[in-house]
């Protein structure tokens, strides 16, 4: 079970352009570079990559080839909208779980903020897929919010460490050792937490992202 295409779809409508900022950990990109964004949303990513974000500081020295994957229809025409007029990005419709690609088709496959909204079924799958789409030498980056964020255990627990909203939403909170797990075919290259603060009514609330890369080595 992913989280259900209708609950992203009703958020989409609802709430427009669900994520703003600029996406960080992206890496230097030249223009032979072929990128795989695997649950593009909106499209922060996307324009985070080509410097097109207007708080983006741009990144690496050319236009990559971009291909954005969601499996919400109303995502995908969020980002349309976001990113009209650039060439060198392609927009598919379709599941992390089963991505339309050949193997060994990207330099960088992008798993920002998607494994944590897919059971572990699923983000088995999806990392499996991950690896599969990645050219030998390319490399899997993840991003995900760890068991110490202030939003861990709210919510109905549906699976263990993972927690559904009343949008319908659900989000998976990771540990360390379990993005390694995720990723057996896969070398690591690094695999760290960064954590900041949120002021929200007079109260300092802690967030924690893990931020992971990966390599095909074979």
């Amino acid at each position: 079970m992913a989280a259900p295409r209708e609950a992203w779809n009703a958020d989409y409508a609802m709430r427009g352009h669900r994520w703003a900022g600029y996406s960080w950990g992206i890496p230097a990109l030249s223009s032979h570079d072929r990128v795989l964004d695997v649950g593009c949303g909106n499209g922060k990513t996307i324009l985070s990559m080509t410097g097109a974000h207007p708080l983006s500081p741009g990144r690496g020295s050319g236009s990559p080839d971009i291909v954005g994957l969601d499996f919400s229809l109303a995502a995908i025409r969020l980002c349309s909208q976001n990113t009209r007029g650039k060439t060198n990005i392609h927009l598919v419709y379709g599941d992390g779980s089963c991505m339309p690609f050949s193997d060994s088709s990207f330099d960088y496959v992008l798993l920002f903020h998607v494994l944590g909204h897919a059971c572990l079924r699923s983000r088995k799958m999806i990392c499996t897929e991950a690896g599969r789409v990645a050219r030998v030498g390319g490399r899997v980056i993840i991003r995900v919010f760890s068991t110490r964020d202030f939003r861990s255990g709210k919510g109905k627990e549906i699976e263990d460490m993972t927690f559904l909203r009343g949008d319908g939403i659900f989000t998976h909170y990771f540990t360390i050792p379990e993005i390694t797990d995720l990723n057996p075919g896969l070398s690591a290259l690094s695999v760290g937490t960064s954590t900041w603060t949120l002021k929200v009514r007079g109260n300092t609330l802690e967030r924690e992202e893990i931020y992971a890369i990966f390599q095909k080595t074979t």
